[in-house]
């Protein structure tokens, strides 16, 4: 018994498209690609479980590979603080002591 999905569809990831093959919803399964970097998400749901042979033959006969709009990720990540540095203090030499 070969495995069977529910979603199909196509993404790309580092200027690579390749065929994904899903269980759940378009729109989650979207989201996590996305949050992932992939680029020119394409999924459909199925109208029934197939198997990856089939899901593919169906995809390819619904033409979603025409150029659409490109999904941008849901969250853009949290920009790194600067790293810290230490701080230099130059202190002359003729200076007076801090009061305590």
């Amino acid at each position: 018994m070969s495995k069977t999905f529910t979603i199909a569809g196509t993404s790309s990831l580092n200027g690579k498209i390749k065929f994904r093959f899903a269980n759940g919803t378009v729109k989650h399964r979207e989201q996590v690609l996305a949050r992932n970097g992939h680029t020119e998400i394409r999924l459909i749901e199925l109208p029934s479980a197939m198997d990856k042979d089939a899901a593919r033959s169906f995809v390819e006969s619904q033409n979603i590979m025409a150029p659409t709009v490109a999904v941008t990720a849901v969250k853009a990540p949290a920009a790194k603080a600067p790293a810290k540095t230490a701080a230099k203090v130059t202190v002359p030499a003729d200076a007076e002591p801090a009061p305590l």
